[in-house]
């Protein structure tokens, strides 16, 4: 990144527009900023880093207390620059959230913080990138790719920040390297790593349950080693294993002994099948002779029925040779009977009919007499038409009158209605113009309420944190008391296995004292103390101890004492985070303090309970006025909305007022035609309605008097033809009726004549004679299967009988308990060999999916063991705890070491190297990338922070020289291009100074821009181009001088 131009306006000491053009530095790569103690040259650094970042460029300064004292009430604080970046220009505009007067009326209004991010197309044209604050930071962090913290210890170096990249800690200079180089791939073969020998451990693991599952399935039977084996935990898989095929073989040997079992109760059931067999065949024989016998006694006893039906097919035979006649003499009577009823009928209709003719004759000549009032009623329908258009015209003119009147009352009544709409609007405007007057006061408390919540909730997070640190130092406290009792009671079993130790140790000396008092003969001199006489020989009482046991014993000693110094440490490391989480605490008690002046760790809780009612109560109230306030931002728009309307209501009743004259002068005009036209027409007739209910009334009564002449004269002439048709027909009927009498007559002497001959002696007998086809057919069939029914019986009784002769009934129950018991039997050796079956079969099963399991058990051991092992030393856990990617960013490091040292040494005169730190850091902190300083004059290695101000001073700039050396020449994401630099120079003497400088002008040539704050003459001197930055009493300006 490298700036082109600098705005300010009402930002600092800077009131009124400031423009620094950087440009004006030409081909000069290195200026000077100088200015009296704060006129503002560290706010120049402040202007870079809130336009790219929003931040200023220290700590202790917030961009909501940038804005200038100097400035105008109505300027607002904004901040512009033009940069340039990998090739591209762009412009970053942001403006600090700021309280503004109002432009109307007293108080101040709060403008949100907000930000804009141009770049430009190839004919120089804006192209808008990100146009809010959100939208501008994280497109500004993908293009420069470093945070506010790691600019600052990178490109823009503020006062006390030089020793923060040179004395981090190995975990924040791996975030800084990260980023520079771009080291995600490594991070990701880490965790890919991992994640394959996870995966492989797991599919180990998996397999393993699966093999010890599969295994649970053996089954064991009679095999009592292979069952003590399975009941075991955890299962012996190779025990099993060894023992699972001969299992398998013992029990296919049993399997062929069951089969041969089965095969012999099978035989002996399929012979007590077939003696049940034959004696059921024989028990059925007996059962069908007496079955016969019984059907031949019932047949027998229906003999006098069947010759009863003989009989009776006899006479019905000949009953059908009368059938046809009879009925034929019934049809006739039939036909007879309803002539009859015909001629009866139509004589009652021919009396009707002449009734008919003398009513329609005496009506005809009714309406005949009625001629002359029908032309009277003709002669009145002509006057009524005559005069019909003069009523229709006086009808429309009084309904044109009746509509002309409500029209001008309609219109009266919406010229009250607009008057006093108009009036209540006055009012209403009126009343809402001055409750809009409090709108300021209203924007004036919301600021205040929302700089209080402000205020407030950033306490509250102090409050949360001291809260989380408190329960964090409870289980530190926690910890370290479980510790203090582990360490307790590992003292003493220290001193336990201490006295084993001395005791087996005596035991052994006394054992060897009596092994050697054996050896000693009186008069041989001791091989231990030379004397001749041994009056008290040690007695052989004690027990040797094994070299085993005295091991054990100083084995035990040892762990325990190791146990010890590892519980120490932890110790030693819980009072340590127990101190810091205490300092850490009282810090943010102490930040905590303009906020909450009486907060101690005690009261805390009760504090942050306090804070969050107010903050709660704060934002209801922010509520109520956010809520205050828009309710009168749409009161505003409605006074607008209902000025508008009251304009369009006073131009509307003019035009209502002249609509109402002239409503008036066409009702006077139109009422004068109506008199003429009333004297013409009768004054029962004036309305339409009146006129065309007598017109129509008329016109009625002479068409009914028409329509009853002519339905009159049609009614006698349709009696009279009536009447002459219905004459006709009955004397036609009198003569079927003759006819049909006769033919009646001569057929019922012909039947009398048939029943006489058949030998029937009366009508009844021939009657009850009588059967249908169906009956005769039905009593012949019963004839004809009674005689077939009994030769059938007779036969088969007989052939029964003789396969009969000498045999007797067989005891069945004997036969099926003798069967139930064999199949029983058969039954329970069936279920032994279909287990044994199915239990051989799985077993075998069993050991080939077992046996695959193991094979795919060996192949993922095999690759875990590569994999876990590299996934390990990846991860860090190795003798140096270096992760890959911490050791990849070593390597980046010790090149940015090495082109630092050229500088420093150079600095100081080749006194100084950094280095990086190899060895393991203390606990389970991961190391690599911090650094140390080698000294020349002592021989040895100690860390930076042991350096001076000005020897840090000196390393921090040849570190931030090579770490953007580096980082060019690597071309990664990350442009280091600018470098600015506030004070520090002080520090230095002289000689030392003049290396500092000839370092920063080695990097001239390679077009990196470099910008100091510096009051050291010397400094000045040297470097050609200065920013001169000159503060007045209105405020602070500056401009670039150049030496000639």
């Amino acid at each position: 990144m490298k700036p082109l131009k600098l705005t300010m306006q009402a930002f600092g000491p800077y009131a009124e527009r400031e423009e620094i053009d950087f440009r004006e530095l030409d081909s000069r790569t290195m200026f000077v900023i100088s200015g009296k103690t704060g006129s503002g040259k560290t706010t120049i650094f402040d202007g870079i880093s809130y336009a790219i970042y929003g931040k200023a460029s220290g700590e202790d300064r917030t961009p909501t207390d940038m804005r200038s004292q100097f400035a105008k009430e109505e300027d607002i604080t904004e901040i512009e620059l033009l940069f340039n970046l990998r090739g591209k220009t762009y412009r970053i505009w942001r403006s600090p959230q700021q309280d503004k007067k109002k432009a109307r009326g007293d108080g101040y209004t709060t403008i949100n913080a907000r930000a804009e991010l141009f770049t430009f197309d190839e004919e120089g044209g804006e192209i808008i990138l990100a146009a809010n604050v959100r939208e501008v930071d994280e497109k500004v962090k993908s293009l420069i790719q470093l945070d506010a913290n790691q600019f600052r210890q990178i490109l823009m170096i503020p006062q006390g920040e030089f020793r923060k990249l040179l004395t981090s800690d190995s975990k924040d200079k791996e975030v800084i390297l990260q980023r520079l180089f771009h080291t995600q791939l490594y991070k990701m073969i880490q965790e890919g790593l991992k994640a394959e020998a996870d995966d492989l451990r797991k599919q180990v693991e998996a397999s393993v349950e699966l093999r010890t599952r599969e295994l649970l399935k053996i089954h064991s039977n009679d095999n009592e080693e292979l069952q003590q084996l399975l009941l075991e935990e955890p299962v012996n898989d190779s025990k099993i294993l060894s023992l699972l095929p001969g299992h398998i073989e013992g029990m296919e040997k049993r399997l062929d002994d069951v089969e041969q079992t089965y095969q012999t109760i099978q035989n002996k059931r399929d012979n007590v099948n077939k003696e049940l067999a034959d004696a059921n065949n024989l028990l059925k024989l007996f059962e069908l002779k007496e079955k016969l016998g019984a059907e031949l006694t019932v047949l027998q006893h229906q003999e006098t029925e069947i010759r009863q039906a003989s009989q009776e097919i006899t006479l019905a035979n000949k009953a059908a040779r009368l059938i046809k006649q009879d009925e034929y003499c019934h049809k006739l009577n039939s036909i007879l009977k309803g002539l009859k009823q015909d001629m009866d009928r139509l004589m009652r209709e021919k009396d009707t009919a002449k009734d008919r003719l003398e009513l329609a004759r005496k009506r005809y000549e009714e309406e005949a007499g009625k001629e002359p009032a029908k032309e009277e009623l003709v002669k009145k329908i002509n006057h009524l038409e005559s005069i019909q258009g003069d009523v229709h015209s006086l009808d429309s003119l009084q309904s044109e009158l009746q509509m002309l009147q409500e029209k001008s009352t309609k219109q009266q009544y919406l010229i009250n209605k607009d008057t006093e709409e108009k009036a209540y609007l006055s009012k209403w405007i009126k009343d809402r113009e001055e409750r809009l007057e409090k709108f300021g006061e209203s924007q004036s408390q919301l600021f205040h309420y929302e700089k209080s919540l402000q205020e407030k909730e950033s306490g509250l997070e102090i409050l949360k944190e001291i809260s989380t640190l408190s329960e964090r130092q409870d289980r530190y406290k926690v910890t370290m008391k479980q510790l203090s009792d582990q360490y307790g009671n590992n003292a003493a079993r220290m001193k336990d296995a201490s006295d084993s130790i001395s005791y087996l140790e005596g035991e052994w000396r006394a054992a060897q004292s009596a092994a050697l008092a054996r050896e000693l003969t009186e008069g041989a001199p001791c091989p231990v103390c030379g004397s001749e006489h041994h009056p008290n020989l040690a007695t052989d009482k004690h027990t040797l101890p094994s070299e085993e046991d005295m091991k054990s014993a100083r084995e035990m000693l040892q762990a325990l004492q190791s146990e010890e110094k590892q519980l120490s440490l932890s110790m030693a490391q819980e009072e340590t985070k127990i101190q810091n989480t205490d300092e850490q605490i009282r810090l943010l008690i102490k930040r905590a303090g303009n906020q909450a002046e009486n907060l101690t760790l005690e009261n805390h809780k009760e504090v942050t309970l306090e804070f969050q009612s107010k903050v709660q109560s704060l934002k209801r109230e922010i509520l109520a006025k956010k809520n205050e306030l828009e309710q009168l931002k749409q009161m505003s728009e409605q006074v607008k909305n209902e000025k508008r309307k009251l304009e369009k209501l006073e131009d509307a009743g003019k035009k209502r007022l002249e609509i109402q004259q002239e409503l008036q002068m066409e009702f006077l005009t139109k009422k004068t035609s109506l008199e003429k036209i009333k004297e013409s027409i009768p004054s029962n007739l004036y309305t339409r309605e009146e006129f065309d209910d007598a017109f129509q009334k008329t016109k009625e009564t002479l068409d009914k008097m028409k329509a009853a002449f002519e339905k009159a004269q049609s009614d006698f002439y349709q009696s009279e033809n009536d009447y002459k048709v219905k004459e006709a027909q009955l004397k036609d009927k009198e003569a079927q009726v003759e006819k049909a009498e006769s033919d009646m007559n001569h057929e019922r002497e012909e039947f009398l004549s048939l029943l006489n001959r058949e030998g029937f002696p009366h009508y009844r007998a021939f009657h009850e004679s009588k059967r249908t086809d169906e009956e005769i057919a039905i009593l012949e069939a019963r004839v004809k299967n009674y005689g077939e029914d009994l030769r059938s019986v007779k036969d088969r009784l007989s052939d029964v009988s003789k396969q009969l002769e000498n045999k007797d009934k067989p005891d069945i129950q004997v036969i099926q308990q003798s069967l139930t018991a064999v199949t029983l039997e058969m039954k329970e050796i069936n279920e032994i060999l279909n287990r044994l079956i199915s239990h051989t079969q799985e077993n075998k099963e069993i050991l080939s999916r077992v046996m695959d399991i193991n094979a795919s058990i060996k192949e993922h051991e095999e690759t875990y063991q590569t994999v876990g092992h590299l996934a390990d030393i990846a991860r860090g856990q190795n003798a140096n705890r270096l992760t890959f990617e911490r050791y990849v960013l070593a390597s980046f490091l010790e090149d940015i070491l090495s082109v630092a040292n050229e500088r420093l040494s150079k600095m100081t005169a080749g006194r100084y190297n950094l280095i990086r730190k190899t060895d393991r850091s203390k606990g389970n902190i991961q190391s690599g990338l911090e650094l140390l300083v080698f000294d020349q004059y002592t021989g040895q290695e100690r860390h930076v922070k042991t350096l001076s101000g000005g020897e840090s001073f000196k390393a921090s700039l040849a570190l931030a020289l090579g770490l953007a050396d580096v980082v060019q020449q690597y071309a990664g994401g990350v442009s280091l291009e600018t470098m600015f630099i506030d004070e520090g120079f002080g520090t230095l003497d002289p000689e030392s100074l003049d290396h500092a400088i000839e370092a920063l002008m080695d990097i001239q040539s390679s077009g990196r821009l470099v910008g100091l704050i510096s009051h050291v003459p010397e400094l000045k001197e040297r470097i050609d181009a200065r920013l001169e930055v000159i503060s007045s009493q209105n405020g602070s300006r500056t401009e670039f001088q150049f030496m000639i």
